[in-house]
This record gives structure tokens, sequence and C-alpha cells, in this order.
């Protein structure tokens, strides 16, 4: 199952937990990354099927800081806007 923009996957589950990157992937330098493990279902089996039996599918990306910092401003503006509620920041 691929995620396309016709037939996305449904974010049924995430965690984000910190993984450092081993020094010899960079060339001797090492920092920390964050792993965000997104799982979830093809969005029309998930609307149109029993959840137990869709298939899931799990997703695994490294997250700098800089671009988690990105990623949370981002959602946060989506949510306020949305939502019409402001979170304590």
């Amino acid at each position: 199952m691929s995620a396309t923009d016709s037939d996305p996957v449904a974010l049924e589950y995430f965690e984000l937990t910190p993984e450092p990157v081993p020094a010899e992937v960079l060339g001797g330098e090492s920092f920390e990354v964050w792993a965000l493990r997104i799982s979830g279902g093809s969005v029309r089996d998930v609307l149109t099927n029993d959840p137990v039996q869709v298939a899931r599918r799990e997703y695994v990306f490294a997250v700098p800081l800089d671009v988690m910092r990105r990623l949370a401003l981002k959602l946060t503006e989506v949510y306020e806007e949305r939502s019409g509620t402001t979170l304590s920041r």
C-alpha cells in the first residue's frame, strides 16, 4: 500500500522517540534525531471496511530537531485555525 494524494493513509497511531544517528552514517559526526513512527491504513479502506480488517502500514521518519519544530508550529497553526482554539505555549 502506497500513500497517494488520491488514496492517503489514515493516521491511526504515532510515536516520537529519540534516536541517535551513528557517527559512521554521517561520516564521523553524530547528532540527535527523533524517530517518528506513523501507522495507519488506506483512508478508503478505513471508511469502507471493518477497521479490524484494514491492512496497516508503518512508516518511520528520522526527524531532526529543527524539522520537528517546524512541524509542531504548522500543526499548531492549522489546529488553532480550524478549531478556533488557542493552545497555551
